[in-house]
């Protein structure tokens, strides 16, 4: 024991550290040194002369006001007509009074003498409340303004849309049109994907069909020549799903709500802008790293609207790249990228500028040049909305900077201007564009191979869309095609249930690795509805394909074999070949639904050796048992059986044991009741000092059952605290939901989870004064940092100090969270100690706050008496830290569940602090347990 200790103690004594991040200048040295250039309206012309384009293409106006205003999204019908979504009641003041007026319309633009300008406008559709996309189909024009997603019928210019049809709700909560769901992209599957959303649609056969797909971006969403979907957040350019993420809705243990590798993946990691105009109108132009110390845009803050080049006008090289807008910038970025295997980055391509060094592909010296959408149309040339605004910033975030800037520049009027421009190469001519609506069957299969992805997702709608008998011999001549058109062909083959197995087969050795990886998509309907043992064989035989991502998507697609049919063998056999590969543990694990207990069984009787891959792969079988049984209301017995079965000395059941823990004593997760007691959660079981008896303890925190001496949760809330967390819970959803989710689990590069959060939970005064001002990254939560800023609410009147209290009770109490209410009068005291504050808190700021925290009660002096050596525990701010009487240092803790934490061990391993907690809540001591299994017990004094 004394070694034991004397260990400790020379650890504690090289622990400390310190480190510093240099900042260049404050934001009030670049506010105060750059001058502000005015920023009048322009004409289109004094525009188009404001802007700078990489070397090698021309800006071209193709409409402005009048015949546009304040256009947010676009589309285009087979005959060339530009479908425009005008949001012109947006943000009428800078408070946002007036916002609900039905000034908003779908206007359709047309060029009727083809000098490539629009010259024509008529209104499909008006009295709009901000209306945010449109999508033109051969079932008509879908318009999504919220609450409501409609469809009018084909559109003639002629008529108007007085007979709309209600589809489904969209873009629910329009007080926030920053983040609500837009996009409406048709993807090469068959199915509409949107951005700030988890649905998808599509007509099937004239029937119409939602199903669910992961979360993605923010404003804008694109799609690649593979059907790759990119999207984007305001503060990062360009976010990628490596696979087709809608697998992994299939089961809870993957659920794409989670950060999960390969979804969302991030291409452009620490990209800066490089705008041609000083940017100190910035929303967050007063946070540190904002601005360039030229007081030009350095970090993104408003990225929206992006685009996928599929056409060739731009050369063979440029397929592929990436458009992505900043319109607080005042530019649209390029990027382009590339793959490698099952990975991705994503090079910005900048041009060299004479007055700033380095600009982005298109900038503007124009102020109120807003691109807040991009898009390949017919023509094959990058259309650019710009809702020429001096303010789009929303009335809910905007800062007192951006007020006070906006009212001296001028910025709040006009509200009556609108362009669309487009970039070209130099030299290159406009090609005749068929109209698909009108060509023969024989016509649409040969544009298949066109060389603008417009066209063929056109021709591949039709040919689904109107369905002639002699569609599907025409297209599995696959043969006749491109590997572009192949791709086209098999997924308008399944959305004509027309798929045969010979031209699947055909397809699945195609030279083309992207063809095989889309026969195996495209044929994931028939291995459903005929799961034969021969065609279950073919999707085996690609899981050996020389392209990892065929391999991939061989697993994700066998996960669509009816359960009874499943080769869970197979499956289970691609994580014993790969046991570390996370992407492929990821795939197996989404299609075990049903099969959780069985692949458990398996994986016991393979007895597999013990290693770090192993154990983990075990404990992620036990999760996916315990989230499978909870979605589909199974028992938990069989699952508890089977580890009671195991002998206590089996690493195989202390693995197990602790993924079941993981799931269970997270928060949020579901309580299971059981019949009666289980003899694996036995009161003897539970009090030994093993690590199985650990993580049988953070099991029991979710399981109960009739008669439970000890059930798990916290205090029932009195009528008024419950009435408080009612009206909480309503503010929340309006206000809140939109960033952190409607389950409080975030959004990647968008809102960190609450569930579990030290910023809600670990002491009262943090979240009031969030709530109430704000908080500016950088902030970690958990294992992830976020460089962000979130408003304050202070200064909305809904935000009453009864309001703040019930929000915050209702964060503590929903999603598993077990915290404290926070009463009024709590939040009037800060309100009051805070008096005028504006800015955002950060996190530094909120940790040196003097205020009672959840880690207080770990804090003091621990001893053994018999070797007379004192143990010291204190939190500094929000970690506790390790010291030993007589010794100078102090060693910080890790946190790893509810009372353990961790510290490194010199000689290997960590040192591991489990303090014994009464049932009140006290701390009576605490265990040190060293990776050789001494164990010392320290009581406190």
């Amino acid at each position: 024991m004394r070694r034991a200790l004397w260990i400790v103690a020379v650890l504690l004594a090289l622990a400390a550290a310190a480190w510093w991040v240099s900042r260049g200048p404050s934001p009030e040295q670049i506010l105060a040194s750059i001058e502000v250039p005015p920023a009048p309206p322009l004409s289109p012309e004094e525009a188009l002369a404001s802007f700078r384009v990489a070397p090698g293409f021309r800006v071209e106006l193709v409409a402005a006001e009048p015949l546009v205003v304040a256009p947010v999204a676009v589309s285009w019908d087979d005959a060339g007509r530009l479908y425009v979504v005008e949001m012109r009641g947006f943000m009428p003041t800078l408070d946002g009074t007036g916002e609900d007026a039905p000034v908003g319309s779908l206007a359709v633009l047309e060029d009727r003498d083809g000098d490539g300008r629009m010259d024509s406008r008529a209104v499909l559709r008006e009295g709009l409340v901000l209306p945010r996309a449109v999508a033109v189909l051969p079932e008509g024009v879908l318009i999504g303004v919220p609450p409501d997603l409609w469809l009018c019928p084909p559109f003639e210019v002629e008529s108007r849309c007085d007979d709309a049809r209600r589809l489904t709700h969209y873009a629910v909560g329009r007080h926030d049109p920053e983040h609500a769901e837009n996009g409406l992209l048709p993807a090469l599957d068959g199915w509409l994907y949107n951005a700030k959303s988890e649905r998808r649609f599509r007509f099937e056969r004239g029937v119409w069909r939602e199903g669910r797909t992961a979360f993605r971006g923010q404003w804008g969403i694109a799609q690649d020549e593979e059907g790759r979907l990119y999207s984007n957040h305001n503060s990062a350019f360009l976010f990628l799903d490596l696979f087709p993420a809608d697998y992994l809705v299939r089961h809870p243990a993957t659920d794409p709500k989670l950060r999960r590798p390969g979804v969302a993946e991030s291409l452009a990691t620490g990209a800066t802008v490089h705008g041609v105009r000083v940017s100190a109108g910035a929303n967050r132009a007063y946070l540190a790293d904002t601005l360039r110390p030229d007081g030009r845009l350095q970090s993104p803050t408003a990225v929206s609207g992006l685009a996928v080049n599929r056409a060739g006008r731009f050369g063979p090289e440029a397929r592929g790249d990436v458009f992505v807008c900043e319109p607080a910038a005042n530019v649209v970025a390029r990027f382009r990228v590339s793959f490698d295997g099952l990975g991705a980055r994503a090079e910005q391509l900048l041009s060299d500028d004479p007055d700033w060094g380095q600009r982005e592909f298109l900038a503007s010296t124009d102020e109120r040049f807003r691109p807040v959408n991009v898009a390949f149309g017919p023509d094959g040339a990058l259309t650019v909305v710009d809702m020429y605004r001096g303010v789009i910033q929303h009335a809910n975030y905007v800062s007192d900077h951006l007020r006070e800037y906006a009212q001296r520049q001028g910025l709040e009027r006009p509200l009556d201007r609108g362009r669309i421009w487009r970039v070209v190469p130099d030299g290159s001519v406009d090609d005749a564009v068929p109209d698909v609506s009108r060509l023969g069957t024989a016509e649409r299969v040969a544009l298949l191979d066109a060389p603008n992805g417009w066209l063929r997702d056109r021709a591949q709608a039709w040919l689904v869309h109107d369905a002639d008998p002699e569609a599907a011999a025409r297209l599995r001549a696959l043969d006749r095609l491109t590997p572009r058109g192949r791709l086209h062909a098999l997924f308008a083959l399944a959305g004509l249930d027309a798929l045969d197995e010979a031209t699947w087969r055909s397809a699945l050795a195609d030279p083309d690795a992207a063809v095989r990886r889309a026969a195996l998509r495209a044929g994931d309907g028939g291995l459903a509805r005929d799961p034969s043992r021969a065609r279950i064989a073919a999707v085996v035989e690609r899981l050996a394909d020389p392209d990892p991502t065929v391999s991939l998507q061989a697993l994700h697609s066998l996960g669509e074999v009816p359960v009874a049919e499943r080769p869970l063998d197979v499956l289970l056999g691609a994580v014993a070949a790969a046991p570390g590969d996370p992407l492929i543990r990821q795939a197996v694990l989404s299609g075990l639904r049903g099969l959780e207990l069985a692949a458990i069984d398996a994986s016991l009787v393979a007895d597999p050796p013990r290693d770090e891959a192993h154990e983990s792969w075990l404990g992620q079988l036990a999760s996916a048992a315990v989230l499978g049984a909870a979605a589909d209301g199974q028992p938990l017995e069989p699952f508890l059986d089977r580890l009671h079965a195991l002998s206590d000395g089996d690493w195989r059941k202390l693995a197990l044991a602790r993924g079941a823990a993981s799931m269970l004593r997270r928060p949020g997760a579901v309580r299971f009741e059981l019949a009666a007691e289980h003899a694996l959660l036995a009161p003897e079981a539970l009090a030994a000092g093993s690590d199985l008896a650990r993580a049988l303890r953070g099991a029991r925190r979710g399981i109960t059952w009739p008669g439970d001496p000890s059930p798990a949760g916290a205090r029932p809330l009195t009528p008024d605290e419950e009435a408080l967390r009612a009206a909480g819970e309503a503010l929340y959803l309006e206000s809140c939901a939109a960033c952190h989710g409607a389950d409080g689990r975030g959004q990647p590069g968008l809102a960190p989870s609450l569930v579990g959060s030290p910023w809600l939970l670990d002491t009262d005064g943090w979240p009031i004064r969030i709530v109430l001002h704000g908080v500016a990254g950088p902030i970690r939560v958990g294992d992830e940092e976020w460089n962000l800023a979130m408003p304050g609410h202070a200064h909305d009147p809904r935000f009453t100090d009864e309001a703040v209290a019930g929000l915050i009770t209702h964060a503590r109490r929903a999603w598993g969270n077990a915290g404290e209410p926070i009463p009024p009068a709590q939040v009037t005291a800060v309100r009051e100690a805070e008096g005028e504050r504006v800015a955002p808190w950060r996190a530094d700021e909120l940790l040196a706050l003097d205020l009672p925290h959840r880690l207080d009660r770990y804090a003091g002096r621990y001893e053994v008496p018999i070797v007379g050596i004192e143990l010291r525990i204190e939190r500094r701010a929000d970690r506790l830290y390790m010291g030993v009487s007589g010794q100078g240092g102090m060693g910080e803790l890790t946190a790893q569940s509810d009372g353990t934490f961790a510290s490194p061990d010199p000689q290997g391993g960590s040192l591991v602090l489990e303090f014994e907690e009464e049932e009140d809540g006290s701390v009576t001591g605490v265990t040190m347990v060293r990776g050789g299994g001494d164990r010392i017990p320290w009581t406190r004094r």
